[in-house]
């Protein structure tokens, strides 16, 4: 959850008139999302729209280098009806996907109204049939949808020298850093050598999965809850693409894979979409280890670089603990239940 920027709300609705054409009467802060700020606009006549300002932090930079990529492909989706119910890019008055405001990337959306469905709870068994038939289309839709500047995944391992530096900073944290810090180092500290330890195991999966023939499609990779909006005509929304990339089809699947309904529920729903799908352990064990280490980085390096305030310490603080540490015991067990799944067919 994101702090409202300090701007001059004037000069960004005008800047909006001037790029769009759109008449901006008012804007509205959004406070969800880790990457950019966002605003409802509202107009004279009622139409709404979703603006994204990107952050000038560590994620906002990221995410910025993928708009050339993901923008187009999030137009290409809707406008081609593949996936209409998409949060797609508005184009401005010259035809561009995006602009700037104060040097910062500025994004136009179409507006989702409906209920966002959440990070709490597992996910319905309607949203995640729905879910699950959406991604196998996404994948199927493949060789249909040609976009430049692709990205591909390399699996790589980006944040590995963050994550290490991090770890050596904690040693340094004194009574004299803000309480977010020292109870980062706190939690961390005696845990050191597991963090490692989780770090060599994820480079032994990068030497096996990229040893292997994948195959390649598209993938959204940040398919959660926060991202999927349901609307009053039980039409099912994804949103932010900025992390699409051409990936095997477990970069989508992994974040399902250990739901007791995979097999049952997501994975027919998917392969109705998509056909069969020929799954491999290594590569969701290497998405699952590389999800939760990047998880971890991007908490630490904003307690340590970047917040200012203890609300969103104690925020990052909790992330680490709910979807970081609290995981490391079930990792190796989750990847050998996914492995006899495989072994018996009951997946792939």
């Amino acid at each position: 959850m994101r702090m409202e920027l300090n701007i001059d709300k004037a000069a960004l609705i005008r800047a909006v008139r001037q790029e769009y054409g759109i008449d901006i009467q008012s804007l509205t802060f959004v406070p969800e999302g880790e990457v950019a700020h966002g605003y409802v606009a509202g107009c004279a006549d009622g139409d709404r729209y979703f603006l994204k300002l990107l952050s000038d932090s560590r994620l906002g930079q990221i995410s910025a280098t993928g708009l050339d990529f993901s923008l187009p492909l999030a137009w290409d989706l809707y406008s081609r009806a593949i996936l209409p119910h998409i949060a797609h890019p508005i184009r401005t008055s010259r035809g561009h996907f995006r602009t700037r405001f104060e040097g910062r990337p500025l994004v136009l959306y179409n507006f989702v109204a409906g209920r966002r469905v959440g990070y709490e709870l597992p996910l319905p068994d309607d949203v995640l049939a729905k879910l699950a038939g959406l991604v196998g289309i996404l994948h199927r839709s493949t060789p249909e949808i040609g976009i430049e500047n692709r990205r591909y995944e390399r699996f790589s391992i980006p944040f590995e020298r963050d994550l290490v530096k991090s770890l050596e900073m904690l040693e340094s944290i004194t009574s004299t850093d803000r309480t977010g810090q020292q109870e980062l180092q706190k939690l961390l500290l005696p845990r050191r050598d597991e963090i490692l330890g989780c770090l060599h195991r994820l480079r032994e999966l990068q030497h096996l999965v990229q040893a292997v023939d994948q195959e390649m499609v598209w993938c959204h990779t940040d398919l959660h809850g926060g991202n999927l909006i349901v609307n009053d005509q039980g039409d099912l929304y994804i949103l932010d693409w900025e992390g699409a990339l051409i990936a095997p089809p477990e970069h989508d699947l992994f974040a399902f894979v250990d739901d007791d309904r995979f097999v049952g529920l997501f994975l027919p729903s998917y392969e109705r979409e998509f056909g069969p799908a020929s799954l491999d352990s290594k590569v969701f064990a290497f998405y699952l280890y590389r999800r939760n280490l990047e998880d971890l980085t991007d908490w630490m390096m904003r307690i340590l670089h970047e917040n200012t305030d203890d609300e969103q310490d104690r925020n990052d603080l909790a992330g680490i603990v709910e979807d970081c540490i609290s995981g490391w015991p079930y990792l190796e067990t989750a990847i050998g239940e996914i492995e006899a799944k495989l072994a018996q067919g009951a997946i792939g």
